[in-house]
């Protein structure tokens, strides 16, 4: 059986990481797509806290001046729940966010100095990769985690990625110095189907935008090895 590497590599709040769980993702396209309420869904997702240490704000085609309302609104009604903002790297930084998700390329695009500026602050990382190789070129002393994926088709997220299917997976899971968190197509079915090789943090759109899909997630994990903030060493 393969698992995620050791843990201790990651340098902030490693306290705050669970296994098996929920990382959903606030995708505000998708939310005004399916006529979602995005404060309903953090609702629904604060209530569960059990199972999600974190949740992220996504946000493609807005405008900023509406991320900012939003990513305001949420903070103030749910202060005790930690947002991470994707992209947004300089709002990051300005508005003291818990975190910052940015794509490995976008990150590798920044100059030096905001290179610096992102690597020296208190910002809980993630990045995202699409291959082992990706996942193996990674720094542990930057990230604090990485989004892998997608593991299976979805509808939920505009990609021309293919899907690596569970044996990608077990690729990138040999070279991994940070948590790998699968994303794409993932669902209860799915997540019983990955748990053979580790306890993950899951990351989904669909699947925690749905109060029905939700909760079958939620049962899922309560079935599964219980809740550990450490996974297995290799």
């Amino acid at each position: 059986m393969i698992y995620n590497r050791p843990w201790y590599m990651r340098k902030k709040r490693p306290e705050i990481w669970k296994s098996p769980a929920l990382y959903p993702i606030l995708d505000l396209e998708y939310c005004s797509k399916f006529q979602k309420n995005p404060r309903d869904l953090v609702n629904l997702w604060n209530a569960n806290k059990a199972w999600i240490p974190f949740y992220q704000l996504r946000a493609k085609k807005e405008e900023i001046s509406k991320v900012k309302e939003i990513y305001k609104s949420l903070i103030e009604e749910f202060s005790e729940f930690p947002l991470i903002l994707n992209d947004y790297w300089k709002e990051a930084l300005e508005w003291n966010c818990f975190g910052l998700h940015i794509g490995k390329e976008d990150y590798q695009a920044l100059h030096p100095k905001e290179k610096e500026l992102v690597r020296n602050s208190s910002l809980y990382l993630g990045t995202s990769c699409h291959t082992w190789e990706d996942v193996a070129s990674l720094e542990p002393e930057l990230w604090d985690y990485t989004g892998l994926g997608p593991i299976y088709s979805t509808d939920s997220k505009q990609t021309e990625d293919r899907p690596i299917g569970p044996n990608g997976l077990q690729d990138a899971l040999r070279y991994a110095k940070i948590p790998i968190v699968p994303i794409g197509g993932i669902g209860p079915k799915e997540i019983g189907e990955l748990s053979a090789y580790g306890p993950f943090l899951y990351s989904m759109i669909a699947g925690a935008s749905d109060e029905f899909k939700f909760q079958e997630v939620l049962t899922v994990f309560r079935e599964l090895p219980h809740l550990s903030s450490k996974p297995p060493n290799v």
